[in-house]
C-alpha cells in the first residue's frame, strides 16, 4: 500500500474526498486537517508533522496551493504533487479587501452557513440540483462552523505569489483543472503545467470547482494510474 496524503480546500473536511477515497487501488489515504493554521507557516508545520519521508501529496484548492508552498519550502519531502483545482498566484488588492470586508461581517453578525448561490458558484450548473453534493458542501460548512471559516480567511489572506518558486522545483507536479471553474481558471493552470520543468495538466469538462464531488470516481482513477 501507498502512503498518500491529502489537504482539503477552505471549509473542506475529509468528507470533500467521500467520493474518491473508495475507488483508490493499493492506496492509503491519509487526510491532514489544515484547518486549525493561523497562517501558511503553520500550515507546513502541521504537513511536517505527518510526513517524514519523502512523500506523494494530493492538494485541493487551498490544500492544491499548501501543497504546493510545502514542497518550495520542503523539496526533499515531496516526492510528487496532485494539485487539484488550485494555482500559484498570490492575492490581490481587491480580493484582500474583499476578503476582509467578509471577515469584519462575519465578525459582527451572526453566521447561517453557506448560501445557496455560494454553492452553486462552486458547481456545474449540471450539479446545482444534484442533492447529493450539494449536502455534502453543506454539511462540511456546518461541521467547521463560523470561527473555523473566519480563521481560515486571516491565515490565507496573505497568500503570496508562488510561481517563480514553484516553476523552479524539479518534484513532478500534476496538474487538474475544470474548464468551467469560475473560481481559478483553468487556462492558468495549463499555463503554469506547461512551464514546469515536471508538469503534466490534466482537465475535466463539464465540472465546476469542487472536481473530488463532482467527479470523484473519475479522479480517483487519474490518481491510480498516475501512482502506477
Amino acid at each position: 500500500m501507498i502512503k498518500v496524503y491529502f489537504i482539503s480546500g477552505t471549509m473542506c473536511t475529509i468528507d470533500l474526498w467521500q467520493f474518491v477515497f473508495p475507488n483508490l487501488n493499493n492506496i492509503d489515504p491519509i487526510h491532514i486537517d489544515i484547518t486549525p493554521a493561523k497562517s501558511f507557516q503553520e500550515i507546513n508545520q502541521i504537513i511536517l508533522s505527518h510526513i517524514t519521508t519523502p512523500s506523494i501529496i494530493v492538494g485541493f484548492s487551498l490544500g492544491g496551493f499548501s501543497a504546493m508552498n510545502f514542497a518550495t519550502h520542503y523539496p526533499e519531502k515531496v516526492k510528487k504533487l496532485i494539485v487539484v483545482a488550485a494555482n500559484t498566484n498570490g492575492l490581490n488588492e481587491k480580493e484582500i479587501q474583499l476578503r476582509n470586508s467578509t471577515i469584519d461581517f462575519l465578525e459582527k453578525h451572526t453566521y447561517k452557513g453557506i448560501s445557496q448561490t455560494r454553492i452553486h458558484q462552486f458547481l456545474h450548473p449540471s450539479n446545482h440540483q444534484h442533492i447529493e453534493i450539494t449536502n455534502v458542501i453543506r454539511k462540511m460548512d456546518a461541521d467547521l462552523g463560523k470561527e473555523i471559516l473566519i480563521r481560515q480567511l486571516k491565515a490565507t489572506s496573505k497568500r503570496v505569489d508562488i510561481t517563480t518558486t514553484v516553476l523552479q522545483l524539479q518534484t513532478p507536479i500534476l496538474f487538474i483543472a475544470a474548464e468551467n471553474d469560475v473560481l481559478v481558471k483553468y487556462s492558468e493552470i495549463k499555463l503554469i503545467a506547461k512551464s514546469s520543468k515536471k508538469g503534466m495538466f490534466i482537465n475535466f469538462k463539464n465540472c465546476g470547482h469542487m472536481i473530488p464531488l463532482e467527479k470523484g470516481k473519475e479522479l480517483s482513477v487519474i490518481i491510480n494510474q498516475s501512482l502506477t
